[in-house]
């Protein structure tokens, strides 16, 4: 399965190249196109890294689908010795 996936990324990377290479724009052009895209690209992504984590303990706190804590002792049988 990561042979096809590599192999995909592979002519992906090749075809990117030539394409850009080959381009009907001149280099200028090209090159400024690539520079805005790519800092938009790295814009999204550090906002997308900057947002916390969901953690499972608040959202089950929070009425979410987390997992429910339990409550109540551990341990204890339900016979008393007395």
């Amino acid at each position: 399965m990561f042979a096809v996936l590599r192999t995909s990324l592979r002519f992906f990377v090749i075809g990117f190249l030539a394409g850009t290479l080959f381009a009907p724009r001149s280099g200028a052009a090209t090159r400024g196109m690539l520079r805005e895209k790519f800092t938009i690209m790295v814009n999204q992504f550090l906002e997308l890294a900057a947002l916390p984590p969901i953690e499972s303990q608040t959202t089950a706190k929070n009425g979410g689908d987390g997992p429910a804590r339990r409550t109540g002792t551990r341990g204890t049988n339900a016979r008393s010795s007395s």
